[in-house]
């Protein structure tokens, strides 16, 4: 007799467990730096995605990052396995969410229910499954 899926996958996360650590997100990050660090992350390695992110707090502020160009932004976070695709999720997101609320002040989502920051979320063009996901992740932990 086979086995139920359940049980398979049940093995499985037994299995991914003993062979990969779980990461947890760093607690210090606010809703914006998380939504950015999630654009940076979705295809590439943590280690990569953190590079990128200490690159880019280099900026003078997250409006800088915004009107910089996908090339320029491609250079600096050249460590990610798709530094173009990243660059331009990136500045898909902060420019929706610059001309949504006329600032990068996100911390009220904290305060609304889990579905209304959700669908806020999911709003701000730019913003892929991944980065709603992680979103998810990192405030339920």
């Amino acid at each position: 007799m086979s086995e139920s899926r359940s049980n398979v996958i049940q093995k499985l996360v037994k299995v991914a467990k003993k062979h990969y650590p779980v990461v947890k997100p760093p607690s210090q990050r606010n809703v914006l730096d998380t939504i950015i660090y999630a654009c940076l992350l979705e295809d590439s390695e943590f280690g990569a995605a953190d590079d990128a992110f200490a690159k880019l707090e280099q900026y003078a502020d997250w409006n800088e990052v915004r009107v910089s160009t996908v090339s320029e932004l491609t250079e600096v976070m050249a460590g990610l396995t798709h530094p173009a695709a990243a660059a331009d999720r990136l500045k898909n997101v902060l420019h929706s969410i610059f001309e949504t609320h006329y600032s990068f002040d996100l911390d009220f989502l904290v305060k609304e229910s889990q579905g209304k920051a959700v669908a806020q979320i999911e709003k701000y063009f730019g913003s892929t499954a991944f980065t709603v996901s992680y979103q998810e992740t990192c405030f339920l932990l």
